[in-house]
C-alpha cells in the first residue's frame, strides 16, 4: 500500500494563507478600523511573496536558514479590492486567509482578528462561526536544549475508549467554535476563545496529572493559534500566528519547524486529512503532539511519531511480528496501516524535513529552520517510532544521552550516518555512457560503444574482467514510434539482451564495443517482419558489490542509460521516442526507480523499451507459482496500461495482477496494497505537459491482451485500440468500457483493423484540448 493520505478534494483547489504579525497589546478596535478603511495596502503581484510566510517561525521556507532562528518579519496582509461585491463564502475557489493580530483579555482568553479575501482581493463578509474552528497550543521546550521542543494543546477533551483494546481515558487536543464571532461586514472578523489560557477544566487538568502532562500557561513561551476552513468545497486554508504573550513578540522568536508542507506534497499533493480540510503542517502540529493519545488503541497521535510509524507500515517489527498498526478515527472508524508499503527507502529521511545542512543541494526541498534536528537530536518519541525494537535501550539511557553514543565521531556515529543507504551510495560509483551504435540497418548485428565509469574517480572499469560488471548488460529494441521487438527471437516481446562481459571488446581508449548476436530483423526470418524507422540502445544491470564488509555482496541499482538510432530512417537520424513523463515526476514520490532487482533504475527510456504494446505476462503466468485470481490468461504489460492500474486500484473495479519474473511472483495492486497519496485526476503529477492529452501522438499502438497462437508474431495478437487501452486503466468499469466502445473504441480487435481505418475512435471529438470535455481540463486539478 502506498502512503494513505486522507481525503483529497479533486476538484481545482488554490489555497495560499499567509500572516502578518502586528505587536500584541496594540488597540484591536483601532486595528480593526485601520483594516475596514484601508483596502489596498499593496499591489495583487505582491501575494505570491507572502504566500510561505511561516508565521513566527521566519525564514521557514528560505534556502540557509539557521536552525532555530526566530526570524521574521513584519509583512502585510493581502489586499483587498476597494468597493467590491463582496464574494460568496461558498463561492470562492482561492481564499487567502490571515490572521492580522493576537491578544489576551482579562481573563487571558485569546482574541483573534483575520481577514478574508478570495483570490482576487475580493471581501468575504459573509463567513460564519460554522465555517470556523480555532486551535491554540504552546511549544514547550524540551531538555535536548532549546532547539527542540513540542506543541501542547490548551483545548483539550478527555476521550474514554469504545472500541480497540484501550481501556483507559486519554487526553485528545481538539479545536473549539465558540459564540463569540464578530463580523464586521468588510472582510474582517473577530474570534475571542471560550478557552482560558489560565482556567483549563478541572476533569482535564486531573487527567492531564495522571498522564504527566503539564498545561500550565508560561506567557514567556511562543504560542500559536491556527485555524481552519469549513463549508466551502472548493478550498480550503489553515493560518497560523505565532507569538510570545509576555512580550507580543512575533518575530526572532523559537518555532518548531520540522518539516514542510510543500515536502509532503511532493508525494501527497495535496496532504489533505480529516475530510480534506486540514492542509499545512503548521495546523498538524497543534493537535497532534505528544499531549493527545487515541484511547482505543493506545496509540499516541503525536506527529513525530504517528508520523513515522505510518510510512513505516508492514515494515514496522511489531507488524512484522503479527501486530497492526491503527489509529481510530471519526465515528470510531480504524485506520489499519499495517500493509501500507512506503514508496521509496525510508531512511530518505531528508525527503520530509530538510534544512540547510541536510538539504544542502536539494533545489526539490523546502528547508525550514528545524529541519536539520533529525540528524542532530535523538529521543525515545522520535526514533523509536520507527526503531520499536530498541526503545527499551533507549529509555534506559535516557534521551539526553543519545549524543554521547549517536553523534559523529561517537561510537554509534552520528544520526544521519547512520540513515545512509549504503547500496545506493555504492550507486554513485558508477556512470555508464553509450558513445555511439554502429551497424543498424536492418540484416546487421548492432555494435554498441559502451562506456562505464567511476565519477568519483574518472577512472573507467575495464568491462572484460572487472568481476563486478558482470551483471551489467545492453539491450536492443525496435521501433521508437511504439515499441513492438518482433523479430528479436524470444518468445515474448522484450528486448534483445547481451551480457557485456560475454559479448564486449576492448577500444583501447577505456570504451568497449558490445555486439549483439542478434539482427536487425529484415523479414527474412519468422514472423518475417523486418524492423523499421529507429530502435534503442541501453545499457543496464547491476554491479555486485560488498557494501558495508560482511563478506555478503549485493546488487548495486546504477542509473540506466538509453540512445535512440536510426535504422532505416530517410535522413539516418534517429527519431527518439516520445516524451510522456519524466523520471524527475516519478522520483518526487520514489526518490529512485528501481526495479527488477536492481536491473531497471531511473531510465523511463529502458523501461518502455520492455513493457511496450505487444508484451504480456503470458509466459511466466503459465508458471506462477501463485496464480493470479482475475481469471484471464495474460495480462498486458504495456507501459501505459500498467502504469496506470498499479496507482489507481482505489477507482478500479478490477485489481491489476501481473506475474513477475520467472513465475516466483504475482503482483496483486489492489486497495489493501496500494494506495496513490497523491489525487489521481491530476494527471500533470506524472505527465509532461500535452503527455497525456488527445489525440494520442502518431504511431501509438492498441494494446494487445491475447498475444494468439504465435507470441513472436503480433498479426495475431487481440489488441485493444489505444486511447480505449489507456483510459479503461484507470476507468475500467462496465459503463465507461460501454462508453468509450459507443464511440468508436474497440476491446477486441486487432492493429490491422487499427491500421486500415476499420476500427477508429471518436474520443478527440469530445475530449481533445478546447473540447467540451478536455482529458487536461478533468485530469488536472491544479
Amino acid at each position: 500500500m502506498y502512503l494513505l493520505s486522507g481525503h483529497i478534494t479533486p476538484t481545482k483547489i488554490f489555497t495560499t494563507w499567509v500572516c502578518q504579525r502586528f505587536t500584541a497589546g496594540s488597540n484591536t478596535r483601532e486595528t480593526g478600523t485601520m483594516l475596514r478603511t484601508t483596502r489596498n495596502w499593496l499591489t495583487a503581484a505582491s501575494i505570491g511573496l507572502l504566500v510561505a510566510c511561516g508565521g513566527g517561525g521566519g525564514g521557514d521556507r528560505a534556502e540557509g536558514v539557521e536552525p532555530g532562528d526566530g526570524g521574521g518579519s513584519i509583512v502585510v496582509p493581502p489586499p483587498v479590492v476597494p468597493d467590491p461585491t463582496p464574494a460568496p463564502y461558498v463561492e470562492a475557489e482561492e481564499l487567502l486567509a490571515t490572521i492580522t493580530s493576537i491578544t489576551l483579555d482579562g481573563e487571558n482568553r485569546a482574541i483573534v482578528e483575520f481577514q478574508l479575501t478570495n483570490g482576487s482581493g475580493t471581501a468575504i463578509v459573509d463567513l460564519e462561526i460554522d465555517n470556523l474552528r480555532f486551535v491554540i497550543s504552546k511549544l514547550q521546550v524540551s531538555p535536548l536544549g532549546n532547539l527542540t521542543g513540542t506543541w501542547q494543546s490548551y483545548v483539550n477533551v478527555v476521550a474514554s475508549p469504545e472500541v480497540g483494546t484501550g481501556t483507559e481515558p486519554r487526553l485528545q487536543a481538539t479545536y473549539e467554535r465558540g459564540e463569540n464571532f464578530v463580523n464586521n461586514q468588510d472582510g474582517t472578523y473577530q474570534y475571542t476563545f471560550d478557552q482560558s489560557l489560565t482556567d483549563i477544566p478541572a476533569d482535564v487538568l486531573a487527567q492531564a496529572e495522571t498522564e504527566g502532562l503539564d498545561l500550565s500557561y508560561d506567557a514567556n513561551l511562543t504560542h500559536r493559534v491556527a485555524m481552519q476552513f469549513d463549508g466551502n468545497p472548493n478550498t480550503t486554508a489553515n493560518p497560523f500566528y505565532d507569538w510570545v504573550p509576555a512580550n507580543g513578540a512575533t518575530s526572532a522568536i523559537f518555532t518548531m519547524d520540522i518539516a514542510a508542507t510543500a515536502n509532503c506534497n511532493n508525494c501527497h499533493d495535496p496532504l489533505g486529512i480529516h475530510g480534506g480540510n486540514r492542509r499545512e503542517i503548521q495546523y498538524c502540529v497543534t493537535c497532534h503532539n505528544a499531549g493527545s493519545t487515541d484511547p482505543d488503541s493506545t496509540n499516541t497521535v503525536d506527529m513525530k511519531v504517528m508520523i513515522h510509524k505510518i510510512h513505516m507500515g508492514k515494515n514496522l517489527p511489531s507488524v512484522q511480528e503479527g501486530g497492526q498498526y491503527v489509529i481510530y478515527g471519526f465515528r470510531n472508524s480504524p485506520h489499519d496501516y499495517s500493509e501500507l508499503g512506503y514508496p521509496q527507502d525510508i531512511r530518505n529521511c531528508v525527503n520530509c524535513h530538510a534544512g540547510p545542512i541536510t538539504g544542502e543541494g536539494r533545489d526539490d526541498l523546502v528547508l525550514t529552520a528545524q529541519g536539520d534536528n533529525w540528524s542532530e537530536y535523538g529521543s525515545t518519541a522520535a526514533c523509536g517510532s520507527c526503531h520499536e525494537n530498541a526503545t527499551g535501550h533507549m529509555e534506559a539511557n535516557g534521551d539526553e544521552n543519545c549524543a554521547s553514543c549517536h553523534s559523529s565521531g561517537g561510537a554509534a556515529g552520528s544520526i544521519a550516518q547512520s540513515h545512509v543507504n549504503l547500496v545506493t551510495e555504492a550507486g554513485q560509483m558508477f556512470a555508464s555512457k553509450i558513445e555511439g551504435v554502429s551497424n543498424t540497418m536492418p540484416g546487421e548485428f548492432p555494435a554498441v560503444n559502451v562506456r562505464i565509469s567511476n565519477p568519483e574517480t574518472g577512472e573507467d572499469y575495464d568491462l572484460l574482467s572487472d568481476p563486478v560488471m558482470a551483471g551489467m548488460r545492453v539491450t536492443l529494441g525496435w521501433d521508437t514510434r511504439d515499441y513492438t521487438n518482433t523479430g528479436a527471437g524470444g518468445d515474448n516481446a522484450s528486448t534483445v539482451s547481451v551480457g557485456i562481459p560475454d559479448n564486449a571488446s576492448a577500444n583501447g581508449d577505456g570504451s568497449f564495443t558490445v555486439t549483439s548476436p542478434t539482427a536487425i530483423p529484415d523479414g527474412s526470418e519468422a514472423p518475417g517482419i523486418a524492423a523499421s524507422g529507429s530502435g534503442a540502445a541501453t545499457v543496464e544491470g547491476h554491479p555486485d558489490m560488498d557494501v558495508d564488509g560482511d563478506g555478503e555482496t549485493e546488487s548495486i541499482p546504477v542509473t540506466n542509460v538509453s540512445m535512440a538510432f536510426s535504422i532505416n530512417e530517410a535522413d539516418g537520424a534517429a527519431v527518439d521516442r516520445r516524451t510522456s513523463v519524466t523520471i524527475e515526476q516519478c522520483n518526487a514520490c520514489h526518490s529512485s526507480l528501481v526495479l527488477h532487482g536492481g536491473n531497471r533504475t531511473d531510465d523511463i527510456g529502458t523501461c518502455v523499451t520492455c513493457h511496450n504494446p505487444r508484451n504480456t505476462d503470458a509466459r511466466v503466468r503459465e508458471v506462477a507459482m501463485d496464480p493470479p485470481t482475475d481469471g484471464k490468461d495474460e495480462e498486458s504489460i504495456d507501459f501505459k496500461t500498467m502504469v496506470h492500474g498499479i496507482h489507481a486500484p482505489s477507482m478500479r473495479e478490477n485489481a491489476l495482477e501481473i506475474v513477475g519474473f520467472r513465475g516466483f511472483s504475482t503482483h496483486r495492486y489492489d486497495e489493501e496494497h496500494v494506495h496513490y497519496p497523491g489525487d489521481l485526476s491530476n494527471c500533470t503529477s506524472c505527465h509532461v505537459d500535452g503527455g497525456f492529452t488527445l489525440p494520442l501522438a502518431d504511431g501509438v499502438l492498441g494494446t494487445s491482451i491475447d498475444t494468439g497462437e504465435n507470441r513472436a508474431d503480433p498479426t495475431d495478437d487481440t489488441v485493444v485500440s489505444p486511447a480505449s487501452a489507456v483510459c479503461s486503466s484507470c476507468h475500467d468499469d462496465a459503463v465507461a468500457q460501454s462508453h468509450m466502445t459507443s464511440n468508436g473504441g474497440n476491446f477486441a480487435t486487432t492493429q490491422a483493423a487499427l491500421d486500415a481505418g476499420e476500427v477508429v475512435e471518436e474520443c478527440s471529438v469530445c475530449h481533445k484540448e478546447g473540447a467540451t470535455a478536455a482529458v487536461s481540463d478533468v485530469h488536472n486539478p491544479h
